[in-house]
């Protein structure tokens, strides 16, 4: 398994005439009203997928993830974060930042990165050379379904809110970022598990490998294959993966 270390980074800067700031409790996500806003936003663009999307889970909050979110976001780095601390049990995670001069909102944020989506073309990748589309490809990526994500305040330096998402299983995987999902009527593979257009069927594990599912009647009998593709080994029951 390999990850594309794309730079999903985005930044804003507030024009000096608008009104005064909001509360940061405002976009806070301790605040149980900003996590379902966070993911409603990413719900709402993965079930409109265009072309549509056969396979897209339906994202869910992850405690895990939210706080390594929270604990990179605190450092105030401006950076991505080293993979080590993009791992909640069970899986390996992407990462989303957004930077801003003022406290804006997550809709803002999410946006910004699916806004990508106008240098993507779907079974090609960016458009022309050079185009950003890491953002909007790891919110569109099918199996990413634990989302978790913070904010913090950086009063030291010049975008003073961070903003950090961590996305589990990562996505933006090398080899198929062209195809963040897979394209087809809505909820094709998730017969009996479609929530308003989104699978609900997902697998709490993830593979390592690349090549699990040619090993797959190995699970039982070779422990490197057990341990390293327990998603192929483990989700027999029609489980996104």
């Amino acid at each position: 398994m390999m990850l594309i270390a794309a730079l999903c980074i985005a930044a804003f800067m507030k024009n000096a005439v608008e009104s005064a700031d909001p509360p940061f409790s405002s976009i806070s996500a301790d605040n149980s009203t900003v996590k379902q806003i966070i993911i409603d936003a990413h719900n709402a663009y993965r079930r409109n997928a265009s072309p549509t999307a056969q396979n897209m889970l339906k994202m869910v909050w992850n405690k895990d993830a939210a706080q390594n979110a929270g604990n990179w976001s605190a450092t105030c780095s401006m950076s991505h974060s080293t993979s080590d601390k993009r791992k909640i049990p069970g899986f390996s995670c992407g990462e989303n930042l957004f930077m801003s001069s003022y406290p804006a909102t997550w809709d803002v944020a999410i946006k910004a990165w699916y806004d990508e989506y106008i240098n993507f073309e779907y079974g090609v990748g960016p458009k022309s050379s050079g185009l950003v589309i890491g953002h909007y490809t790891q919110v569109m990526w099918y199996n990413s379904y634990n989302v978790g994500c913070s904010v913090s305040y950086c009063p030291q330096s010049t975008y003073k809110y961070f903003y950090v998402c961590q996305y589990c299983p990562a996505g933006n995987m090398a080899g198929s970022i062209n195809t963040p999902y897979k394209s087809g009527p809505r909820c094709t593979d998730c017969p009996g598990a479609c929530d308003n257009f989104l699978c609900t069927n997902s697998c709490p594990y993830q593979d390592i490998y690349s090549t699990c599912k040619i090993y797959i009647s190995y699970c039982n009998s070779i422990a490197s294959i057990r341990d390293g593709c327990k998603a192929t080994c483990l989700c027999t029951n029609n489980q996104i993966i």
